[in-house]
């Protein structure tokens, strides 16, 4: 089960820099706009790989609290980076 998780998570990583990838084409933005919606990406990875560990070790309160403590920031600083610095109007 612990290596399904780690495929999961090395997918999830993929698809992020992939996009990340695709969204600096796109996108022209500052340096601390890309640091901060790298930093929220991986702390929402981080998040996500310490629900999974606490799930499978059977410890659902560890799993949801992480996923509360790391998710979310992670979550809220992606969002609040985008809507900041995308500019108006961008097609994706």
């Amino acid at each position: 089960m612990e290596l399904l998780e780690f495929f999961i998570m090395g997918i999830l990583f993929t698809l992020g820099v992939q996009a990340f990838a695709y969204l600096s084409i796109k996108v022209k933005m500052p340096w601390y706009a890309w640091a901060g919606l790298i930093t929220g990406g991986l702390t929402l990875l981080f998040g996500i790989g310490w629900a999974g560990s606490s799930f499978i070790e059977n410890v659902p309160q560890s799993g949801s609290l992480g996923l509360t403590v790391f998710c979310l920031p992670g979550l809220l600083l992606m969002a609040f980076i985008i809507r900041k610095y995308l500019p108006k109007g961008t097609r994706l």
